[in-house]
């Protein structure tokens, strides 16, 4: 039998505050709405042979890239042996993903608060 996974991510995308010096990143957010959801989706396939199949299912549009500096950023080369291999550098760029869902979302609020307090 081929070991196969699957798992799901949801990360919140909301518009970003283009005066914040600390958030250099692209914008995420195509939708009138100031958001945009990403429920990534992943599903693997590994065989004896050491062939991995990866399928990753509404990622931000720059995730390919992101994750491909990724792997090629690595000291050591993946062991393509282990069914598992693919899913660290995976869960790496989602936690990326989530960390700036995070921090944008903390950037209005805090706006908001120094508003009120004042």
């Amino acid at each position: 039998m081929t070991p196969a996974t699957w798992f799901r991510c949801v990360v919140k995308m909301v518009k970003k505050i283009l005066y914040h010096p600390h958030d250099a990143g692209p914008e995420y957010v195509t939708s009138w709405k100031g958001y945009n959801w990403f429920e990534m989706t992943f599903f693997s396939r590994w065989d004896h042979s050491g062939t991995s199949q990866i399928l990753c299912v509404d990622t931000p549009p720059d995730f390919p890239s992101e994750l491909k500096k990724r792997l090629e950023g690595q000291t050591q080369p993946l062991n393509l042996h282990d069914p598992f291999a693919m899913h660290m550098p995976l869960v790496d760029q989602i936690t990326v993903y989530a960390d700036i869902s995070a921090w944008r979302v903390r950037d209005p609020v805090r706006i908001l608060e120094k508003v009120w307090v004042h």
